[in-house]
């Protein structure tokens, strides 16, 4: 027969045990220590590493993304609360990627936006359109429309969208992206020389742990080679 301290030795366990699963199931993170990152599992270097576009000293992070995907919706605000705290020594940008040509139009929008300088006030409102009011932003014509409701000049957008400048771009960006070994979205560049993703990382809270440990080992680097 059982005695009453064993009874109450195996409640406390089994009690003990449900909290557990009830935390980290209200999380739904898989958490790390930034030691327990893994090169080649949780980020992956970029061989060879592609050239930056950033001041002396400063660490590019590049936010490769579509405005089609919905992960990309989901992590913009974890990526859009870590710019506003992000290290002194990093520099920020975005790249649309064309991974496959119904992507285009968006990544067309996007450096049309670029050009006219409306590209920081309608970024999150695009995103919103296309994810939480189920507008199909598809083509010129129906963005165009879209973007005359948030004060964009409609027909210099279209003439932005076609312009030479942006086709340059959209080039430029198809090239870069392929060089970054990038096959999906969102993924995150470090420098040119590490790539990482949600699924890589075990979830979008580690990959901006890992964004902020690769700035750090970065800087580290510069300032390294600096003082030689």
């Amino acid at each position: 027969m059982p005695t009453y301290r064993s009874i109450l030795t195996a409640l406390i366990f089994v009690l003990t045990l449900s909290l557990f699963h009830v935390v980290h199931a209200e999380d739904g993170h898989n958490h790390h220590q930034i030691s327990d990152f893994i090169e080649g599992k949780h980020y992956h270097r970029i061989t060879p590493a592609v050239p930056t576009n950033v001041e002396e000293g400063k660490v590019e992070v590049m936010e490769i993304f579509w405005y089609g995907c919905p992960h990309c919706f989901e992590f913009e605000p974890f990526i859009t609360a870590w710019k506003e705290s992000m290290p002194a020594e990093a520099s920020f940008d975005r790249m649309p990627a064309v991974l496959n040509r119904g992507w285009v139009a968006h990544a067309r929008a996007y450096y049309a936006l670029e050009t006219m300088g409306e590209l920081e006030r309608i970024h999150p409102i695009f995103f919103e359109a296309i994810h939480t009011q189920g507008r199909r932003l598809r083509d010129v014509e129906s963005m165009a429309r879209f973007l005359s409701q948030h004060d964009v000049d409609a027909d210099k957008f279209k003439n932005a969208y076609n312009s030479m400048y942006v086709e340059t771009k959209i080039k430029r960006s198809d090239q870069i992206v392929r060089q970054y070994g990038a096959s999906s979205v969102p993924q995150v560049i470090i420098n040119g020389k590490y790539r990482t993703s949600a699924r890589d990382a075990g979830g979008f809270d580690n990959v901006i742990h890992i964004i902020d440990m690769l700035i750090a080992k970065e800087a580290t680097a510069v300032a390294t080679a600096t003082s030689e």
